[in-house]
């Protein structure tokens, strides 16, 4: 969510992350309202930046955190686990 927003969005993403000198950038699954990238954070994954990185490299290795995230997080809403008051995501336990 620090660069996120209008306009901001595939590579210029990752290039303002390698730009600003993050050591950790990743991806985020929120709920989506009438704003954009707004909604309440469910859950994220981090990622580390590289010395080396390209926007290219960076958003590989962001686009493989997404690609495990996602199905975790999907599995977790329609399993019922997931829920949300105001802006607080609570995610159930499988420990019970």
């Amino acid at each position: 969510p620090s660069f996120c927003g209008k306009g901001n969005y595939g590579s210029r993403v990752h290039q303002s992350v390698i730009d600003y000198g993050c050591k950790l950038t990743g991806c985020t699954v929120h709920f989506v309202d009438n704003e954009y990238d707004h909604g309440p954070i469910i859950a994220q994954r981090s990622v580390p930046v590289e010395n080396n990185d390209t926007a290219a490299t960076l958003a590989a290795r962001v686009f493989m955190a997404e690609c495990e995230l996602l199905p975790e997080v999907i599995s977790k809403i329609a399993a019922g686990s997931v829920s949300l008051s105001d802006r607080t995501v609570t995610i159930k336990s499988e420990v019970q």
